[in-house]
């Protein structure tokens, strides 16, 4: 396509109809509904073969499983808990019957581990790639929803556990080297496995310092850069404070904790005086990093030393 993904995105904007029950429409992780319940998300996210993943790499049991992680994901990132989803599925002639059936095993697995429950979806033929797209409805924890467009000039930008963990587990199961280097096998899991951390999230939840919140899906620069184009500020991140392996370190790979993706760990941001509220969460054993800082202006700027950084590869774009 002729066109990147953001401002395919900004186009479509034009066909969203308003109304007084939708809080916060296309442009987030997820949508906000206002009913007479309460508040509710709505999120779809879909997987793609040769796209999102390989069978070569990965098998139909963790695909189904990442494709509802990944949604989870999306929802949490909201402030909601999810509830119900709906799953749809494309089926080329050469998947078996065995395979679809591990793959709703794994569906199912990851609909346990968050209390969800699958309501139906939809079974389509497939021309040559295989894919599944998930539907996923949550409810607001609190009066009002996170996201992209709630970071606040001041406010300091903190993640979850460490980044680049994804990309480096597809990168060696691309290249079939280091396999069997000690400590690898966790990169390949975050890669194959992508549990988003919902027990850290909770403790950001229950805390309630966070203003604006994202997950980590196409790198850290660009989702930034999409949360300070959401909030229209821009940010200062510093290279010593995000939480780089040690792996990618002496692997001179550091780039792929800026732009590789697939890490589902959480972007937010909170205000300066809640540090120490995010000192605590990190004395009881939660991996929690501030990387930055949210200014006026516009875009991302990186900082290694003091010095300006400038990044070439910001993330992934699927156009």
């Amino acid at each position: 396509m002729e066109i990147k993904e953001n401002s395919l995105i900004r186009l479509l904007k034009r066909f969203e109809k308003g109304s007084s029950s939708v809080i916060r429409g296309i442009g987030d992780d997820g949508a906000v509904v206002m009913l007479e319940q309460g508040g509710y998300v709505f999120v779809q996210d879909g997987l793609v073969e040769h796209i999102h993943f390989e069978f070569s790499f990965i098998k139909p049991y963790y695909v189904g499983k990442k494709a509802v992680y990944v949604n989870v994901s999306d929802v949490l990132s909201m402030g909601a808990v999810p509830m119900y989803f709906l799953v749809t599925i494309g089926i080329p002639k050469r998947i078996t019957k065995a395979q679809v059936l591990e793959m709703y095993r794994g569906i199912s697995a990851a609909a346990r581990d968050f209390n969800l429950i699958m309501l139906g979806g939809d079974i389509v033929s497939a021309e040559s790639d295989f894919f599944i797209d998930i539907s996923m409805t949550g409810r607001l924890i609190g009066q009002d929803y996170l996201g992209r467009d709630k970071a606040k000039k001041g406010d300091l930008i903190g993640v979850t556990n460490y980044l680049g963990e994804s990309a480096y587990g597809l990168f060696i199961l691309k290249h079939g080297k280091g396999r069997d280097i000690k400590g690898v096998k966790r990169f390949i899991k975050r890669y194959i496995d992508p549990r988003p951390p919902y027990e850290l999230w909770n403790e950001l939840i229950k805390s309630g310092i966070t203003n604006g919140m994202m997950d980590i899906s196409d790198g850290l620069i660009m989702d930034l850069e999409r949360m300070m184009a959401e909030s229209k500020k821009s940010a200062r991140v510093y290279m010593e404070d995000i939480p780089i392996p040690d792996m990618l370190k002496k692997s001179s790979m550091e780039v792929l904790a800026l732009s590789g993706g697939e890490d589902y760990q959480f972007l937010f941001t909170f205000p300066r005086n809640r540090l120490p509220v995010i000192e605590n969460i990190k004395g009881k054993g939660y991996h929690v990093s501030v990387i930055g800082e949210v200014t006026e202006g516009r875009g991302v700027k990186v900082f290694e030393n003091g010095r300006p950084r400038h990044i070439t590869s910001k993330g992934y774009e699927h156009f």
